[in-house]
């Protein structure tokens, strides 16, 4: 089976190289993988540099959305920039999955009106995959799709990542909580409160109530952890940031400079796999969930490994048809919850 990604060779804060040279190395390994470029043909030829492998296209887009670009005016303005050439492409299924390390904004209000959204999902969310120091899989979102949702949305939010880690762990009724700044019922702001109720009311997600900062990656009882995109993507960026932190630390003192291959070897052999858990390059992308097609986004300053990875994720999961999976069962649940409402009216 052939899997077909799309990349966004324009986003993000890494030159046009990172992307390119990362699908280049990624189709000379990968012979059952496409992958579309959308960007300036010309430059991406330059980099290339001699003939185009058989198992990359390019799609030449004329306008690029800048990372401070406004999302709304972006999508209404930039229709030949390269995200909207590839969500083009998505939704003409000319591609299985689609990944940009671009303008967040845009990717989600691009997906939004183009992909369309699952029927019944009010808002889409971002969301990943954390382990903690039990190996636990914990599903995060939204990480910066809806910074001022509703607690409808909210409510939604813990519906896909419910479905999310039920199909990653094949728990059938996986425990949701929602980010907070204490564990009792009375506190938080009024958003986290009414969506706690309203997520408490669903009879189809099992809430377990709140969960603090401090117990996310130690032993969360918690498989989904929702919360609003402002606070979603200021965890995971604080999160990251002090992971690099400690990393630098560590690094400093255990494989100095002067120590040289040894040192990275004894730091590498002691510290890797357990700092490597938080490295967002090794994860690649987060799932923009919600939209009815499989689309990734990535951080802005994405390097060749991040995007080596995500776009392998995004191949895996084509392969586990899980895009089907997951709006099968999200649907399946709608469907329950309105006629249990309906019952109950």
């Amino acid at each position: 089976m052939t899997s077909t990604v799309i990349v966004d060779a324009m986003g993000g804060d890494s030159p046009l190289e990172v992307p390119v040279r990362a699908a280049l190395d990624l189709c000379k390994e990968q012979r059952d993988l496409k992958i579309i470029l959308t960007g300036s043909e010309n430059e991406i030829k330059n980099i290339i540099k001699g003939s185009v492998p058989r198992n990359i296209h390019i799609v030449n887009a004329e306008e690029e959305i800048l990372m401070d670009d406004p999302p709304a005016i972006a999508f209404r303005k930039k229709q030949n920039s390269s995200i909207h050439k590839a969500m083009d492409l998505l939704i003409k299924n000319e591609g299985d999955a689609f990944f940009s390390a671009g303008n967040t904004g845009a990717i989600v209000t691009t997906g939004f009106f183009k992909s369309g959204l699952i029927e019944g999902v009010s808002r889409p969310a971002l969301a990943t995959v954390y382990p903690s120091i039990t190996n636990h899989k914990l599903v995060v979102l939204d990480l910066g799709a809806t910074i001022e949702p509703k607690p409808e949305n909210m409510r939604d939010y813990a519906l896909l990542g419910a479905v999310l880690s039920s199909l990653i762990t094949g728990k059938e009724k996986p425990a949701v909580s929602i980010l907070n700044v204490g564990s009792e019922d009375n506190k938080g702001s009024r958003l986290v409160i009414e969506s706690a109720n309203m997520i408490r009311n669903s009879t189809d997600l099992n809430f377990i109530g709140f969960i603090e900062g401090n117990e996310l990656f130690v032993d969360p009882k918690a498989d989904v952890v929702v919360t609003d995109a402002f606070t979603g993507n200021i965890t995971l960026k604080t999160v990251e940031g002090l992971n690099e932190t400690i990393r630098t630390m560590l690094r400093s003192k255990i494989a100095p400079p002067k120590w040289g291959k040894i040192g990275n070897f004894f730091f590498k052999g002691i510290f890797g796999e357990t700092l490597g858990k938080f490295q967002y390059n090794l994860y690649g992308a987060a799932f923009l969930l919600g939209v009815n097609h499989l689309i990734g986004v990535g951080h802005g300053r994405s390097n060749e490994s991040a995007f080596r990875n995500a776009v392998l994720r995004l191949k895996r999961n084509v392969e586990k048809d899980f895009m089907n999976k997951l709006k099968e069962k999200v649907l399946e649940n709608i469907s329950e919850q309105k006629k249990i409402r309906d019952t109950l009216q």
